[in-house]
């Protein structure tokens, strides 16, 4: 059984062919972009972190390839425990063509790092130190200070040279960069940038900022604009500094990469995790799939879930529902609820465990928790997912209850008096419809048998052994 999802084959000659985000149609967008523009500029493509990011840009980096541009790709996160990002990025570009001239042009930008700054006339500091630490320790000082205002004057005198040192390297690059990419721009794309220390972080754009900002290099940063701004924030050790304002001084255009299909990337899950194998096993009459992606489809649009966290949802369901017998019941939407909540909303799944809520408390953290659009219904529908959502809700209520009632006893969650002709729901709601939530009740406890929570809480914590060999896809 798969535990994860594997990195998806990037074919060289259809780029996308296995993308299952349809986000082809983003990578003509942005190459039309690049193509527009004849000045380096930096787009940076903006996203959320675990929404499939690294892998759009590993496919658009083939897809551009397809056009004969000249494409590099530098993982920053995977490079920052170099001392300076420009190393890693002149050994990309090195990679280009590694030729005594490309030697020559990249070896010409090599710089001493290390500054010695004295703000204090060493005469002035002499005078202090004499006065609290004797005259040998001024002696011994003095050697150091009078090398340090040796190096301080040779680097005043070196300024004229390191400018034209830098304005050298920015020619050089220029020309080989045109020389090997045939006039057209070079696409230098940088990932997971928001993910490295703040240091290097920011390190890494100034060194785009100063040392490549020619014509014919368009850097593309793969970015969580949100995380980066931390970086930047953590590196001025500062939250009143403006982010956004700072990192305009760095990036040109800002491309807002669209939010994934949920529905579709639940879909492939959904096959790729062989759940539908693992009904075949079963034998089952009563399919998990459509119950199951409803609910899924429900909770994690409107909780905006990352790709990330949608796998590790789906990861842990598959392998929990190995622990159902071949006859036991699985009420799939509840489980997948359930999952939701462990993985995502820790603190409520433990409390609900534990039973630690009453009715009521219950009812106020699920309206706290999840978005009131979820729980609006028009009456008039006979079905929407929406709609559906109240069933399971209706399930979690009536296996709470039954997790501390020994008994069939709906009265703790629906009441009727004689002037009432249906059933009504006995505690207080904000947002939840309460009409639609006691005609769920009242199904479920008709068609559905009383089964505590715990029955699928322990399996959720896989406290229990496999019950079910699983097949082989």
């Amino acid at each position: 059984m798969k535990c994860k999802l594997e990195k998806l084959e990037i074919p060289a000659e259809q780029p996308f062919k296995n993308c299952k985000l349809d986000r082809e149609k983003y990578a003509e967008v942005l190459k039309t972009i690049i193509t527009t523009y004849n000045k380096g500029f930096v787009l940076a493509i903006n996203g959320k972190w675990g929404t499939g990011k690294t892998t759009f840009v590993e496919m658009w980096k083939a897809y551009l390839k397809l056009d004969h541009f000249h494409t590099l790709y530098f993982n920053a996160w995977e490079n920052d425990f170099i001392s300076d990002p420009l190393v890693g990025l002149l050994g990309e570009i090195k990679k280009m063509n590694p030729q005594e001239k490309a030697e020559a042009a990249l070896t010409s930008v090599i710089n001493t790092a290390g500054k010695i700054v004295l703000k204090a006339a060493p005469a002035m500091f002499k005078g202090v130190v004499k006065k609290y630490a004797g005259e040998e320790t001024v002696d011994i000082l003095c050697d150091g200070i009078e090398e340090g205002a040796s190096m301080l004057k040779k680097e005043i005198e070196n300024y004229e040279s390191q400018k034209y040192s830098l304005k050298q390297f920015r020619e050089k690059l220029e020309k080989y960069v045109n020389e090997v990419c045939d006039k057209k721009p070079l696409i230098f794309i940088i990932d997971e940038l928001d993910r490295c220390n703040p240091h290097y972080a920011v390190k890494t754009l100034e060194r785009i900022k100063h040392l490549f900002n020619i014509p014919n290099i368009v850097f593309v940063l793969s970015i969580d604009k949100e995380q980066l701004s931390n970086s930047i924030r953590g590196y001025y050790g500062s939250d009143l500094i403006d982010a956004n304002e700072y990192l305009k001084r760095f990036v040109d255009i800002e491309y807002i990469l669209p939010a994934p299909n949920i529905g579709q990337f639940c879909n492939y899950l959904y096959d790729y995790y062989g759940f539908d194998s693992y009904e075949k096993a079963r034998d089952s009459r009563d399919g998990i799939k459509e119950s199951f992606l409803v609910i899924a489809n429900i909770l994690f649009m409107y909780k905006n879930l990352s790709l990330r966290q949608i796998e590790k949802i789906f990861t842990h369901i598959r392998l929990s529902l190995n622990m159902y017998n071949y006859n036991q019941i699985i009420y799939s939407d509840l489980v997948c609820l359930l999952t939701y909540l462990r993985i995502c909303e820790p603190d409520c799944y433990d409390k609900i465990s534990y039973k630690s809520y009453s009715i009521q408390e219950l009812i106020d953290q699920i309206e706290t928790i999840l978005p009131k659009l979820i729980f609006n219904v028009k009456l008039s529908a006979s079905y929407s997912p929406n709609r559906y959502f109240y069933y399971t809700l209706a399930l979690l209520l009536r296996c709470y209850v039954c997790s501390y009632q020994n008994s069939d006893n709906n009265d703790e969650l629906l009441t009727r008096t004689s002037s009432q002709s249906k059933l009504e729901i006995n505690f207080n709601v904000k947002f939840i419809n309460k009409e639609l939530l006691s005609e769920a009740l009242e199904w479920v406890f008709k068609n559905n048998k009383m089964i505590p929570l715990s029955y699928f809480t322990n399996k959720i914590d896989l406290l229990e052994n496999f019950m079910l060999v699983n097949t082989v896809e």
